[in-house]
Order: C-alpha cells, then structure tokens, then sequence
C-alpha cells in the first residue's frame, strides 16, 4: 500500500469537486498512488487535458501541486484557482480595492535578494526584485526588504489597502509587536510598516505549496540575490 494514501485521497477529491464547478473533470483509481503522491488526470467534456501530481509533506501536514503536462493556459489557471481555493489562498476580488502582496526573501552563495509580486484580483501590477547590499542578515534582511519595497511602491502609488502574504512569522510578528526588534533592519522595518498609513492585512502561506503567486516571488528573490 501506498504511503499516505488516504491523506492524498482526501485532498484529491477536494480538488475534484472544485474543478467539476469549473466544468473540468478529474479522476483517479489504486493506480494512481507512488508514495507522498497521486496522480489525477483531468479532461473536460471533450478530450483528455492531462495530469496533474499531488504530493503530500508529512511533516508539514501540506500539500504541493506539479503540473505534469497540462499546456492550455486556461485550464492551468483553472486549476490553480481550485488549489488556492482548496488551501484557503484566495485572493480578494478586484473591486475590493485590497492589492495582494507576495514577498519573499533569497540567500545564496553570500548575496541577499528580495522579491515581491502585487496583484489587483487575478491582475498583476507590479514585480520587484533587488539585490541587497547588507547581508549580515541574510535571508531574513530578504524577507523583511521585500515588504519595505512593498510598502514605498503603495505609497508612490496611493494605495491605502493591502494584503501581505509572506511565509517567514516574523514578517507579521515584528509588525504587530509579538516579537521584538532587536537589530537595526528589523527595528527600521516595524518603523515604516508602524509609521505607513496603509491598512495592512497579514496572511501565512506555506513556501512550495503550489501557491503559483508565491513561487513567483520566490523566484524574483532568487533572481535578486544574484543580480
């Protein structure tokens, strides 16, 4: 049997009946488990649209997607609309006026980046990706530039509501006081987030969870980190 089948199982049927509300049909049987994975293939009324590949972390009790194959651009949004719905990544709608903020921070081989991608509904606005010259904080100064470069775009912009989506706490928790500033960085970052007239909403997601909105600023990060 199977590693983690009904974890998998479970999660798959949710998905399922999110894409049969988009008029996408999906399935899978017995044989369609490896370990920590099933494969559901989708189609919809016509022909068969390919796969998609479900993982499952145990020790993070989470799930990621891979697209296997599945090349229609509308289908692949689709889905991935189903799979934020099904982890509770939703994003506001356009007419909310609340802009969606994904930042992320990046360490390699000695160079610190931040990346950040802000969306309007399902309407991106805006791509930040930048190297920073202070890494003796490494990839929390990452994680904690990418709001501030954020946050002075709203400003330059006028925007006065935002979502921040992040997957490092102290993001939220330096914001709010939970946790307290100890070095220059972090205490020049709840000053600007503290000092903003800008009404913040705070939301975890989990990094590699096939969140397509994060990973893009994760790759901004990275690519920032090595500009």
């Amino acid at each position: 049997m199977s590693l983690f089948k009904k974890e998998l199982s479970y999660f798959a049927d949710k998905i399922i009946n999110l894409l049969k509300q988009n008029d996408l049909f999906a399935t899978f049987d017995d044989t369609s488990f490896k370990d920590y994975l099933v494969q559901v293939s989708i189609k919809n009324k016509l022909v068969n649209l390919g796969k998609i590949n479900i993982y499952y972390k145990p020790s993070k009790k989470s799930y990621s997607l891979v697209n296997s194959n599945i090349k229609n651009e509308d289908v692949v949004r689709i889905i991935n609309k189903c799979w934020d719905m099904a982890n509770g990544f939703e994003t506001h709608a356009e007419d909310s006026g609340i802009y969606e903020a994904f930042v992320d921070g990046s360490y390699i081989n000695g160079k610190t980046g931040c990346g950040a991608v802000i969306f309007l509904g399902n309407k991106k606005i805006k791509e930040i990706s930048k190297n920073i010259e202070d890494t003796s904080t490494r990839q929390f100064g990452g994680e904690l530039c990418a709001v501030i470069e954020v946050i002075n775009w709203c400003k330059k912009n006028d925007i006065k509501k935002l979502r921040i989506n992040y997957d490092y706490l102290g993001i939220e928790y330096f914001a709010n006081g939970k946790w307290k500033a100890k070095n220059k960085l972090a205490q020049e970052y709840t000053e600007i987030v503290s000092s903003s007239d800008i009404d913040i909403f705070w939301r975890k997601i989990k990094s590699h969870t096939g969140n397509t909105k994060n990973d893009i600023a994760d790759k901004l990060a990275k690519a920032g980190a090595m500009s």
